[in-house]
């Protein structure tokens, strides 16, 4: 009797959990960061800084001895780069455009990108998103303490992972032509 009780506690706690990551997506003091380690044997933060001092979306680009921090300011999802159609992916990651504040850290080979304050412009289909909005109140519930499973898909912050990535991830160049 003990034993089918026991089971049944840990069977309802296991049940009632709260989903709050998803990928490089997690929920942190009710907030969504996206963060994400890439692997570069060779990074450095002059190498980082040259590769987003192009992107134009990046701002406020500062570098420090273990840290670089960068704005980013209406970055859009490329769905079509990474074999989605329009009719699988949701409208707000056609139309969004997503900003926030970055850092990065490098570390034995490694670095780690942390967005965070995620703000989102945009269309939802049943409301349109003309002024800044935070993206935890769109993908998640209970206050931005549980992850909304209409959000954990690969089409939505599966893809959204993806183009974060795209953005922020290193790219070797090709000095021989």
């Amino acid at each position: 009797m003990k034993f089918i009780l026991a089971n049944l506690l840990l069977l309802s706690t296991f049940g009632f959990s709260q989903t709050t990551e998803y990928e490089d997506f997690k929920l942190q003091d009710q907030e969504i960061i996206y963060q994400a380690v890439f692997q570069d044997e060779s990074v450095t933060y002059a190498k980082l800084e040259e590769q987003y001092k192009k992107n134009k979306q990046f701002s406020s680009i500062k570098v420090s001895a273990n840290e670089m921090t960068f704005n980013v300011k209406d970055l859009t999802v490329d769905y079509l780069k990474f074999q989605f159609s329009q009719v699988q992916t949701p409208l707000i990651l056609q139309t969004g455009k997503f900003s926030g504040q970055v850092s990065v850290a490098i570390r034995d080979g490694r670095y780690r990108v942390t967005f965070n304050k995620i703000m989102v412009t945009g269309e939802i289909g049943y409301k349109s998103i003309k002024e800044k909005e935070p993206l935890t109140g769109l993908c998640s519930k209970s206050n931005g303490t549980q992850l909304s499973q209409d959000w954990m898909k690969p089409n939505t912050l599966g893809l959204l992972g993806k183009a974060f990535a795209d953005n922020f991830e290193l790219k070797a160049t090709d000095d021989d032509w």
